[in-house]
């Protein structure tokens, strides 16, 4: 490309649509104050490419003074003129007669002139070269005879002919793969198929398989004519590169703190979220799925939480771009970026973290196809929780009724005999039946409880749980050539919930493309869409989990006839009066969505050490919710069929530029990145409900009476300009420094720009030469980092005044103010120190320690105004978090044989979260939880269970007075649970989480052994509030006891639970330090045992590879924990009626590479 073509690509293709993409989505006032600094920038910036890519014509000496740089053995001399051709623009004239093409040379320059380079190779071949313009023109030199004397020996030694096929541990034919004969520089390369052929002195010859990313192995030659090797793969260097987001680096130039997570770790665990995938993965990375609803994203937690009302989740980078989805089969690698070192450059949304994803990419050589399947089932894991069944039900609940008959009867006489001291039988009977109390306990219980209970035994969960299926099915394609390469993936995936009703749906396809167009410009394209379907656990009236706890089991689900029982007979003695099975016949809830996102990307290569790339992408998603009760329901019969839709839809546009550099000199490297990023982002949200809508036909155009309509729309933009500079000195010293300026439209007038840095060293002690004879201890090194990161994950239009149009004036809508605009609204920001070590032994072991601090600053409150203000609250930054921990990952080799090895990877993360500033020291109480200065996050606040009186078997709670300074005076023990106190009990955050993984691998058999663990948490089982409450809801099942648990009978009693009282014994089911658990666990999360057929038998079927494999989830769980499972949601940490708890899987699967 000359230099008015690299003008007019510039101007049309990276110039004109960054104005056009920001004037038609950033609002005006933004755009404004911004718009003639960015055009300035970023013209700027494409004037200066321009500049060097507009290279002027040479002379023939100006090209033999051109630096190149080679390293190349026993290459085939055409080879070698291809390259200098490629790197100099210049072309080689020659005959065939004067210049062997196929003759085997090596070349190595770094960084001569061409000239030198040029006489260095030909003039053992006596060939002489002249120079005309940009044309190099070779020539035989009659004063020399050929080939030089050690060409000549080595072609007379030729004996022998080897051939034979390299391929990889799957069985896959590798092409490119270095075959060398060990002491000489005679060698060759495999074909596309792996296949190779070379000629060698003698059966003393040993060859030398090598491959990137694969071990080197020697063979000895001997008698042999046909010598098949199989490589196998070196996960180090594999490991050594890693992608922290707008770059890549060697694992040594690291200062900061990062996590890596590799394809190869994800491959057992069988949910298809990312989330699920990554839980136990990474130290100080905190996972919890709290929903086994299929397709559910589990919450995540990067060290510690730091916000109350902002999101804390991560930010993900797909592809090094900002936002995004990957679908994990298409998942190459995962890095978590932990510290400011590594989250810096990502400013305002990196306070709580980034998870980069890297998606697959196609290599050159032969196209590999992929098809990988499984398919298995899933049960709900019960824990330690058991409801009653009929009997037991009965033998607690009868004394109760006559108890309650006996004490209400001897009051009613009481009453009676104030008046009358000696009634008569008949007087009695008469007297109670004027206060509505039946004259026998027979009568009594015949009608409240009779003996016919015990004549049916049901077991809800039966009904609401089943057997749940899990179906999944991959094909991917990938491969090119020098030039082109290509990775073409697509997934159904299909899950049927373990609670009734509840499945999902997934289809996804990935294209990744890229292309060298010359040796300057590279293209690439990414194409990523996605749909969805998801029925809900839900039946109207609740969903089938409220159900399995609610219903009696002395209630029957059908007739004598089969038929499903409605639930409303005079002869149904559950509370709630419903089979929840007849509206699951009619009743559903179900959403389906799409998500298209597409990036183009162009790589411009100025010369060896500069480069510019701009990346663009586009993403668009739509979602429609469904709720539908139909009229023969009890919710649907209110109002004669009721449908209701939400509709959203969500537009994202980004603009990436990036200039890079990288450049080396002597011992020094300098390397260096600046670019400019724009974003925009547009949503709108429509939700409507109608009445009367009949079965069958469900569409809101049908709808007789409107019940309700709103909607939303929100749109928000990012301007970003960024640099990072990194150093390194001798390979032992190491530097980084990043600075990033951020504009949102989300924050208020006057702190839309923010400024975010982030600095980092690390030190390679074992590079030192007075390290170098340290024997046991590989590595040795050192890390620190400091910097800033802000939070921008916040509702858009939040620091703008806010109206209401819910109200109508003279039958036109009018509008309320209902919120204070706040202009100088600005990111919560994260301040974070983190110093680290990484230790090696014996090339076998490999730890990494990271201790860190982060401070989050301007936290957003709702804080409150006077009353001449006319608003309640207004949104400020006000308050602060810290976060401190240490992070531990050890990886071990423990075995290394020929046919069995055994590595080992554990992580664990411990941190410490406490409130240090709060507006005016006001603390904010959340009802079960309170957040208070000193105290941590999530902080349960409540009053404190001290068990039951041994002597009246009533309730007991602690009662605290405190003296002047607030201190407390006195503690006391009451029954009466209005004067209890309510008082800090303990957190929800558990003191450290973690994994420990085996991988176990003899022949072709491997077995992975996952475990994961938490410990330190506090539960709150809110299930027992509702289903323990000792009398206070008879006409709902309760939990059985477990070993060890009591009732009070008799005084004397030492009880775990009160005495049970029909209507309840003085308040003891109410929310207390009696339903906070333990919630340390360790999960076996996934075991998985494959089986890889020998490359033979593959060979003879004609396929690169075959893997059978069965792998199971969740399957078993060590806890003290009372309920069905202790992985409960991070935001509230209780064990409800409605949590839908994860599932046990067990599925079989077969991968085929053809």
């Amino acid at each position: 490309m000359r230099g008015n073509e690299n003008k007019e690509f510039f101007k049309h293709y990276l110039l004109y649509p960054i104005p056009t993409l920001m004037s038609n989505y950033l609002p005006m006032p933004f755009l404004k104050r911004g718009l003639f600094r960015i055009y300035l920038q970023q013209a700027t910036l494409v004037l200066l490419i321009c500049g060097v890519a507009v290279a002027r014509e040479s002379s023939g000496q100006d090209i033999l003074n051109k630096y190149i740089t080679l390293d190349v053995e026993n290459a085939e001399l055409g080879k070698v003129l291809t390259l200098i051709e490629s790197q100099t623009e210049v072309r080689f004239l020659y005959s065939p007669s004067v210049v062997k093409v196929n003759l085997r040379v090596n070349v190595k320059a770094n960084k001569k002139k061409l000239e030198s380079v040029l006489e260095e190779l030909f003039e053992p071949l006596s060939i002489t070269f002249t120079v005309s313009d940009n044309r190099i023109l070779l020539k035989s030199d009659r004063r020399n005879t050929g080939l030089a004397p050690a060409q000549e020996k080595l072609v007379r030694s030729i004996e022998q002919t080897v051939s034979g096929k390299v391929t990889s541990e799957e069985g896959e034919g590798l092409p490119g793969v270095s075959v060398l004969m060990k002491g000489t520089t005679r060698g060759t390369t495999t074909d596309q198929s792996g296949n190779y052929r070379l000629e060698v002195a003698n059966g003393q010859s040993i060859l030398v398989f090598s491959f990137v990313g694969f071990l080197s192995k020697e063979v000895p030659v001997g008698s042999q004519s046909v010598i098949d090797v199989v490589l196998s793969a070196d996960t180090k260097a594999l490991n050594e590169v890693v992608v922290v987001g707008y770059s890549s680096k060697n694992q040594t130039q690291l200062s900061s703190s990062v996590s890596v997570v590799s394809a190869e770790k994800l491959k057992g665990v069988t949910s298809p979220s990312l989330g699920n995938l990554l839980q136990g993965r990474a130290s100080g990375v905190m996972i919890s799925a709290a929903s086994g609803q299929p397709g559910a994203d589990p919450a995540i937690r990067i060290r510690g939480t730091g916000t109350i009302t902002a999101g804390a989740g991560p930010l993900y980078v797909v592809d090094g771009v900002i936002g995004g989805t990957a679908n994990p089969s298409d998942i190459e690698s995962v890095t978590i970026l932990k510290d400011a070192a590594a989250t810096g450059l990502y400013g305002s949304r990196a306070s709580n973290g980034v998870i980069v994803i890297t998606t697959k990419s196609g290599k050159a050589g032969k196209t590999r196809i992929n098809f990988n399947t499984s398919v298995g089932t899933s049960t709900v894991s019960r824990g330690n929780f058991r409801m009653m069944n009929t009997q037991e039900y009965y033998d607690l609940t009868r004394p109760m009724y006559v108890n309650d008959y006996t004490g209400k009867r001897d009051g009613f006489v009481k009453e009676l005999t104030a008046t009358n001291p000696n009634p008569s039988e008949a007087q009695v009977s008469a007297y109670l039946k004027s206060k509505n109390l039946p004259g026998t306990l027979d009568e009594y219980l015949s009608i409240n409880f009779p003996a016919s209970l015990l004549n049916y035994d049901t077991d809800w969960s039966d009904l609401v749980y089943r057997t749940g299926k899990t179906q999944n099915y991959e094909l991917s394609a990938s491969g090119g050539d020098e030039k082109t390469r290509f990775y073409v993936g697509g997934n159904y995936y299909n899950e049927q919930g373990t609670i009734t009703t509840s499945a999902y749906e997934r289809y996804n396809v990935r294209m990744n493309i890229e292309h060298q167009i010359n040796r300057k410009f590279r293209i690439s394209g990414r194409i990523n869409g996605r749909m969805d379907n998801t029925n809900y656990d839900y039946s109207g009236e609740r969903g089938g989990a409220w159900t399995t706890y609610y219903n009696l089991p002395t209630d029957r689900p059908y007739n004598d006839d089969g038929s499903i029982r409605i639930g409303t007979e005079s002869d149904w003695f559950g509370r709630d009066r419903f089979n929840f099975l007849y509206p699951l016949q009619y009743n559903y809830s179900k959403s389906r969505s799409s998500n298209i996102q597409a990036d183009f990307v162009l790589n411009y290569d100025i010369n060896d050490w500069l480069s510019f790339s701009t990346t663009n992408r586009a993403g668009i998603e739509n979602e429609r919710g469904e709720i539908y009760d139909d009229p023969r329901t009890l919710t649907g019969g209110i109002r004669k069929g009721l449908l209701r839709n939400n509709l959203s839809y969500n537009q994202n546009l980004l603009n990436s530029n990036l200039l890079k550099a990288s450049h080396n000199f002597g011992d020094h490297g300098v390397s260096g990145l600046v670019g400019a990023e724009f974003q925009t982002n547009y949503g709108d949200f429509t939700n409507s409900s109608g009445g009367g809508v009949p079965s069958g036909l469900n569409v809101m155009d049908v709808s007789a009476t409107p019940v309700a309509i709103g909607g939303t729309k929100y749109r928000s933009a990012f301007n970003s300009y960024f640099t990072q500079a990194d150093y390194n000195y001798d390979n032992r010293y190491f530097a980084t420094a990043s600075f990033r300026r951020d504009g949102s439209s989300k924050f208020g007038e006057n702190n839309q720009y923010g400024n975010f840095w982030a600095l980092g060293g690390s030190w390679i002690v074992s590079n030192e030469d007075f390290f170098k004879n340290s024997g046991s201890i590989s590595l040795l090194k050192f890390r620190g980092s400091y910097g800033t990161t802000g939070n921008a994950n916040i509702t858009d239009f939040i620091s703008r005044a806010l109206y209401s149009y819910s109200t109508q004036y003279n039958g036109s809508s009018g509008a309320i103010p209902v919120r204070l605009a706040n202009p100088d609204l600005t990111w919560e920001k994260a301040f974070t120190t983190n110093v680290g070590l990484n230790i090696g032994f014996l090339g076998r072991i490999d730890l990494s320690v990271d201790a860190y601090q982060r401070d989050t600053k301007d936290l957003l409150f709702d804080v409150p105004l006077s009353s001449a203000a006319g608003f309640k609250t207004q949104i400020q930054n006000i308050g602060q978090i810290r976060n401190k921990g240490i992070d531990v990952e050890l990886n071990t080799t423990n075995v290394t044989r020929k046919d069995f090895s055994w590595n080992t990877n554990f992580n664990i993360g411990f941190n410490r979260n406490r409130v240090v500033a709060l507006y005016k020291g006001q603390d904010i109480d959340l009802g079960t939880r309170r957040i208070s200065v000193g105290q941590p996050l999530n902080t349960w606040y409540m009053q404190k269970w001290l068990g039951v009186d041994p002597e009246t078997g009533k309730p007991l709670w602690e009662k605290l007075t405190y003296d002047e300074t607030g201190a407390v005076r006195t503690r006391e023990t009451t029954s009466n649970y209005n004067e209890a106190t309510r008082q800090m009990l303990g957190k929800s955050n558990p003191n450290f989480t973690g994994g420990f993984t085996n991988n176990l691998s003899y022949k072709g058999i491997t077995l992975d052994i996952f475990l994961m663990f938490s410990q330190g948490s506090l539960i709150n089982h809110a299930l027992l509030e509702n289903l323990g409450g000792d009398g206070a809801f008879p006409t709902t099942n309760s939990v059985a006891l477990r070993p060890g648990e009591s009732r009070w009978a008799k005084p004397g009693d030492i009880a775990t639970h009160p005495l049970p009282i029909l209507g309840g014994n003085l308040n003891s089911n109410k929310l207390s330090s009696r339903y906070l658990e333990n919630g340390s666990y360790i999960r076996l999360r996934n075991i998985r045992l494959g089986y890889a057929l020998s490359a033979k038998l593959v060979q003879r079927l004609k396929l690169s590879g075959i893997n059978v494999f069965v792998t199971g989830d969740n399957l078993h769980t060590w806890t003290k924990f009372s309920g069905m499972d202790p992985e409960v949601a991070l935001d509230n940490a209780s064990a409800g009626l409605t949590n839908y708890f994860v599932s046990k899987k067990l599925l079989f699967g077969l991968n085929l590479g053809l």
